[in-house]
């Protein structure tokens, strides 16, 4: 199956046959691979030929990934000539990131976050969110004292807390692929994925002790 690659508006020339090609990844008239040209702003969602959503059908990812990994693997140009190996190796690097990225949740919804409001290490260490504070401190309490039966109990509802948790990404998730704001949609986006944060580390912190 032939796969669809996704084609800039900006023209480029051709290392080998010299005329201008929007294709991202293979030259429109000779067909030869092009430079992935490192430093631009080519994204994962470019690199895998997919529309910048954060719901992602994953069945389509991974395919997208496969065949293009098939197209570009270096050992199909070991015989071509200078520079197409080299060209070969920084794509399949290109795709091989963008998959690891798309195919994870968080990171995936940290990497388009970080793409409409930029990296902030202020998010990265933001304070814990009022409400789940006083769960917070107990919960390390807890573990400190190494009371095991009151963390289950604990675990239960920090587990329902994820299920919730879970439940408002998908509706912030929807919110940002279909609404025309952006920016509002990711700073949403971002109070979330620290409150989770913090969720998953309660529920990753009792586990390992109910389980030692």
């Amino acid at each position: 199956m032939v796969v669809a690659l996704h084609s800039q508006s900006k023209k480029i020339k051709c290392w080998k046959c010299s005329q201008e090609t929007t294709s991202l990844i293979f030259c429109d008239r000779c067909h030869s691979i092009q430079d992935y040209r490192v430093g631009t702003s080519i994204s994962h969602y470019e690199v895998l030929n997919l529309p910048e959503t954060l719901i992602i059908d994953e069945n389509k990812l991974r395919h997208q990934f496969y065949e293009l990994s098939k197209k570009l693997h270096p050992d199909r140009f070991v015989n071509e000539n200078h520079p197409a190996p080299q060209y070969a190796l920084r794509w399949t690097t290109a795709l091989n990131r963008a998959y690891q990225t798309l195919k994870n949740r968080e990171e995936r919804t940290q990497y388009l976050v970080e793409k409409y409001l930029g990296a902030s290490p202020q998010a990265a260490k933001a304070a814990i969110p009022t409400d789940l504070a006083e769960a917070y401190f107990e919960v390390q309490d807890l573990l400190s004292e190494g009371h095991t039966e009151p963390l289950l109990k604990f675990r239960s509802e920090i587990e329902n807390q994820m299920e919730e948790s879970q439940a408002r990404w998908n509706e912030l998730a929807q919110m940002f692929d279909q609404g025309p704001n952006k920016i509002q949609a990711a700073e949403s986006l971002r109070k979330h994925e620290n409150r989770e944060k913090y969720i998953r580390s309660m529920l990753s912190d009792i586990e390992r002790k109910v389980t030692s």
